[in-house]
């Protein structure tokens, strides 16, 4: 399984909530998460020969609603996150030339922002507000590919235990962080559009 780096936009409207509400940005943290539906509430006001009925027929309709809108919803979550797989740390180590830390605002692109709630095995989840954002995807962009590629040397990664490591060995690296770097640019750009912010975290 490994280490895996992910990212997910929290759009403006939601900022708020993320950071109260802790079982709403919990369920931002899994994949293909979506909002319940509670259509059963208030049948507590019917009489109980006609709330069994009710509760059945209401689960039928729910599971046909949520077939119905899975697809739909697939899609906008695939969108919604950057899933930098085990090229988190190696993006971050290029970008700041550092093992954990490092300049800002390239640090707050992966590792960086706001510790918030609990530990999920590698750390807590981490929250880069709206305008700092906007200020990884000025720095992203004025940072290209080439440029950030004319930084990677394998042997100096591995000394350092940049993860997951066997960076001088195995050259398809390149290609990856490469690939890599290039959605990471392309999410910040359309989440500071957006005027968003991000939630970060490793699992």
């Amino acid at each position: 399984m490994g280490m895996n780096g992910k990212l997910r936009r929290v759009p403006a409207q939601d900022w708020s909530r993320v950071r109260t509400d802790e079982q709403f940005r919990n369920g931002l943290l899994e994949a293909g998460w979506q909002p319940a539906v509670d259509m059963t509430a208030g049948l507590s006001i019917l009489p109980w020969y006609a709330r069994w009925p009710m509760r059945f027929l209401l689960r039928k309709q729910i599971k046909a609603m949520k077939a119905a809108q899975a697809p739909n919803q697939a899609k906008k979550d695939a969108g919604e996150v950057l899933d930098l797989h085990k090229s988190w740390h190696g993006l971050h180590w290029l970008m700041c030339q550092s093992v954990w830390e490092g300049p800002e605002p390239y640090r707050s692109a992966i590792l960086g922002g706001e510790e918030i709630g609990d530990d999920l095995g590698y750390g807590p989840p981490r929250l880069v507000e709206p305008a700092k954002v906007e200020d990884v995807a000025r720095a992203l962009s004025m940072l290209s590919v080439s440029q950030l590629m004319k930084r990677y040397d394998g042997h100096l990664m591995e000394r350092h235990d940049v993860y997951p490591g066997n960076f001088s060995a195995d050259e398809s690296w390149k290609s990856e962080l490469r690939r890599d770097y290039e959605r990471l640019q392309k999410f910040y750009k359309e989440t500071a559009a957006e005027g968003g912010g991000m939630l970060s975290w490793i699992d």
